[in-house]
């Protein structure tokens, strides 16, 4: 049996100042569901991705990523797992403008020393609808 795809407990992130953006939050996500975060400005959408993520780490709490504990992993190791088990879609690209869509989609493996999967990514992107843009530089794509 597969278990969460992503698991926060107990999850809390105050930032200097005592600013609190998350306060002992609990979310369950499993494989294959789709999850709105959504709420007013400033009340903690970003912080909880972030740390859900890896891309943050939270003040207490336990943040589980395909099983792995991520909450207490240092910048390194964070990074490898973002790299091996995370897809992140920013609001904004975060796109490296010089490289083709499909370049920019295979990066992570290729610095990771692993050749794409051509039935992934072809998979993948027509799942999302852009298989016949490949070629193309991110500037050459619709914001939509």
């Amino acid at each position: 049996e597969t278990g969460p795809a992503v698991a926060l407990t107990q999850v809390s992130k105050v930032y200097e100042g005592g600013v609190r953006a998350l306060d002992d939050v609990s979310l369950t996500v499993w494989p294959g569901t789709f999850v709105a975060v959504m709420g007013p400005s400033g009340s903690g959408k970003s912080t909880l991705m972030h740390c859900a993520a890896g891309l943050d780490s939270p003040t207490s709490g336990s943040v589980r990523v395909d099983g792995y504990e991520i909450a207490g992993l240092d910048e390194t190791r964070r990074t490898e797992l973002r790299r091996d088990r995370v897809g992140f879609v920013f609001q904004a690209y975060n796109l490296i403008p010089s490289l083709t869509i499909e370049d920019n989609i295979t990066l992570p493996l290729r610095l990771a020393g692993r050749s794409p999967d051509r039935e992934w990514v072809h998979a993948l992107v027509e799942r999302v609808g852009i298989a016949g843009c490949l070629d193309r530089r991110p500037a050459e794509l619709s914001g939509g």
